[in-house]
C-alpha cells in the first residue's frame, strides 16, 4: 500500500508526465482493441457471404503499357 501512495504523491508532483504517460496508455490500449477487433472480424469469423468460397477477384491486363493484375469494375467486365 505505501508503492502505491508513494507512486500516486510522484505523479501528482509532475502532471506534465502523468498527462503523457495516461495519454499514452489510452492510445496504445484503443489502437490494439481496434487492430485486434479488425483482425477477428476479416480473418476468424469469415466473409459474410453464404458461399464464401465461390467470391472471386476479377483482374484485367494491358499488355500494350506491360500491367498486370488491374482491378476490373462491373462496368467493364460487362463490356
Amino acid at each position: 500500500m505505501n508503492d502505491l501512495q508513494f507512486a500516486l504523491r510522484q505523479l501528482r508532483k509532475s502532471p506534465g508526465f502523468t498527462l503523457l504517460a495516461v495519454l499514452t496508455l489510452a492510445i496504445g490500449i484503443g489502437m490494439n482493441t481496434a487492430i485486434f477487433s479488425l483482425i477477428d472480424d476479416i480473418f476468424l469469423h469469415g466473409l459474410p457471404f453464404e458461399q464464401a468460397d465461390r467470391v472471386v477477384h476479377v483482374y484485367g491486363e494491358a499488355k500494350e503499357r506491360d500491367l498486370k493484375q488491374l482491378p476490373f469494375s462491373v462496368p467493364t467486365f460487362l463490356l
